[in-house]
C-alpha cells in the first residue's frame, strides 16, 4: 500500500446551509484520524486552501518527529497505546508470539530497551523512518557494537513492527527496518580471511597443559575446573552453551559416550543438534579424576558459584577471563570466544581413521550437530599441517 501524498490527504466538507467549504486532513494511514485543519486561535477548520496546505505540512513534520497532533494523540480504543514503541515492545515480550526461549526473550528485551532509550518509549511507531534507524545504527557502531550484534538489535526492532502489523496497530507497509537499503553485514572485511581460527594439535596440547597448571580458587567467584572444562571443549567439539550445560548424566563412562541433549539448564541450537560424541581416552582420564563421588545425574558438570537458582548452582555464562589466563600461561594466541576449540576438534577429527580408513565426513558432521556434510566441508576444512592419522582424538605434548 503506497503512502498518501499531501494532496491526497486534504479533503473538504461543506458546512450546512451556509455552503462554507472547510479543509480537513486524512491521517488514518499514519495511525491517526480525520483532523480539522484549524488556524491558531480558531475553533473551526480553515476555509483557506493555502493555509490548509501550510497547516498540513506542519502536522506531517510533527508526526515525522514523533509528535502526533493533539486530537490524534489518543490512539483508537481498539489499538490501545500500542502505537507507541514502548507499549508495543512490552506487548511483544508479554505475548511471546514467536514462542522463543526465555533466554532469547531476555536478549530481545534488552535490545528493545536500547531502542526505547534512543527513540523514546513514547515515540509513535509510524514516525520512525529508515533514516532514523540508520542514525541508530551509527550510534550503536560508535558505542563499539559489532555488526552481528547490531543486526540482532535490528531484528528485535523489526519483530516489534511485524507483531504490530499482525495486530493491526500499524499499516502493513510500516516497518522502517525492512525498508533499509542495506543492513550491516555480519561478515568480516572481505579483504580478511573468512576462515575461522583453529589450533594445531601441538598448540592445543599446550593449552591443555596450561589449563592443568592454572591455579584458581572459588574466592571471588573464580572457576576452579579450568582443565576439565577446556578438555571437554577440545575433545567433544561442543558449542559453548552445550558444554556449559552438560550434566553428569550426559557422560556415560560405561558406554564411553558424551550426549548433548536438551535439559533444564539449556536447549540446543537446532533440533538435529542432539547427538552423542565418543568419550575419548584422554577426556575419560580427566573427567574420572574430576567427577565428585556424590554427584547426581542431574547436577551440572561445570556449575557456577555465581549464578544460583533456588539454592542450586547455575550455569557458567562467561569464560572470557579463562581465555585470557590461558593465553598468558600458554603463549598461544587465543580469541575471547571458545569457538576456536570447536574448530580445533573438527580439524583433528577429520585427521582420524576408522578401521584403518579415513573417517567419513558424515560421522564428523553428526558429532558437530550438523544435518549434512556441506557445513563441515565449507567451514571446518582447515588445512592442518599436523596429521597424526590416529584412531582417537587427543592432544598430548611429546613425552606424555
Amino acid at each position: 500500500m503506497a503512502s498518501k501524498t499531501r494532496k491526497d490527504r486534504l479533503y473538504t466538507r461543506v458546512q450546512g446551509s451556509t455552503g462554507m467549504v472547510r479543509y480537513y486532513a486524512d491521517l488514518r494511514d499514519l495511525g491517526g484520524g480525520q483532523l480539522a485543519l484549524r488556524a491558531p486561535g480558531s475553533s473551526r477548520a480553515t476555509t483557506d486552501p493555502d493555509q490548509a496546505r501550510i497547516l498540513l505540512g506542519k502536522i506531517l513534520e510533527d508526526i515525522a518527529a514523533g509528535k502526533m497532533p493533539l486530537k490524534t494523540a489518543r490512539p483508537k480504543k481498539r489499538l490501545g497505546d500500542e502505537t507507541r514503541l514502548g507499549a508495543m515492545a512490552q506487548r511483544l515480550i508479554k505475548d511471546n508470539p514467536g514462542d522463543v526461549t526465555e533466554k532469547w526473550q531476555g536478549d530481545v528485551e534488552r535490545r528493545l530497551q536500547r531502542a526505547k532509550v534512543y527513540f523514546g518509549k513514547e515515540r509513535s511507531l509510524i514516525s520512525i523512518e529508515p533514516r532514523h534507524v540508520r542514525d541508530w545504527i551509527k550510534k550503536l557502531t560508535a558505542e563499539g557494537f559489532a555488526n552481528g550484534t547490531i543486526r540482532h538489535h535490528l531484528h528485535a526492532l523489526s519483530s516489534a513492527y511485524r507483531y504490530a502489523q499482525e495486530l493491526g496497530t500499524v499499516p502493513p507497509y510500516c516497518n522502517p527496518v525492512s525498508r533499509l537499503y542495506r543492513k550491516p553485514s555480519a561478515r568480516r572485511d572481505r579483504k580478511e580471511s573468512q576462515k575461522a581460527e583453529y589450533l594445531e594439535i601441538p598448540d592445543a596440547a599446550r593449552i591443555l597443559e596450561a589449563a592443568k597448571r592454572l591455579k584458581r580458587t572459588r574466592r571471588n567467584g573464580l572457576i576452579e575446573f579450568v582443565h576439565p572444562l577446556v578438555a571437554t571443549f577440545l575433545l567433544t567439539g561442543g558449542r559453548k552453551a552445550e558444554v556449559l550445560g552438560l550434566t553428569w548424566g550426559d557422560i556415560d563412562f560405561d558406554l564411553g559416550l558424551v550426549t548433548f541433549a536438551p535439559n533444564e539448564w539449556r536447549g540446543l541450537k537446532r533440533e538435529w543438534s542432539e547427538r552423542t560424541v565418543p568419550l575419548w581416552p584422554q577426556l575419560r582420564e580427566i573427567m574420572e579424576a574430576y567427577c565428585p563421588a556424590n554427584c547426581s545425574t542431574s547436577d551440572l558438570v561445570f556449575p557456577s558459584p555465581r549464578t544460583a537458582h533456588g539454592g542450586r548452582e547455575g550455569m557458567v555464562n562467561d569464560v572470557r577471563k579463562i581465555m585470557i589466563d590461558l593465553q598468558k600461561n600458554s603463549g598461544v594466541d587465543l580469541p575471547e570466544g571458545v569457538t576456536i576449540f570447536r574448530h580445533t576438534y573438527a580439524t583433528a577429527r577429520l585427521q582420524t581413521t576408522d578401521g584403518g580408513k579415513q573417517i567419513s565426513l558424515w560421522t564428523v558432521a553428526k558429532e558437530l550437530g550438523h544435518k549434512n556434510v556441506s557445513r563441515v566441508e565449507d567451514t571446518y576444512g582447515h588445512p592442518s599441517h599436523y596429521r597424526p592419522r590416529s584412531e582417537v582424538v587427543e592432544y598430548r605434548l611429546k613425552g606424555q
